[in-house]
């Protein structure tokens, strides 16, 4: 995407990876947002498929199960 270089997944090398569930349902709340914006066309809509777990250079940046 955007001619950016993508990244490898193999022993050694440093991870970067989203883990998502494509199954479960949610509803958005722009009040439980981390970003201090909340606006959003989505408010209220029930969406499927949701990240739960991101890693940017083996480094866990984001992980909605320890939240």
């Amino acid at each position: 995407v955007f001619n950016l270089p993508g990244g490898t997944l193999a022993v050694g090398a440093p991870a970067d990876v989203v883990v998502i569930d494509p199954a479960v349902r949610w509803s958005v709340d722009p009040q439980t947002f981390y970003s201090k914006s909340r606006n959003t066309p989505f408010g209220g809509d029930t969406l499927v498929g949701r990240a739960d777990l991101t890693v940017v250079r083996g480094r866990i940046v984001f992980d909605r199960l320890a939240s």
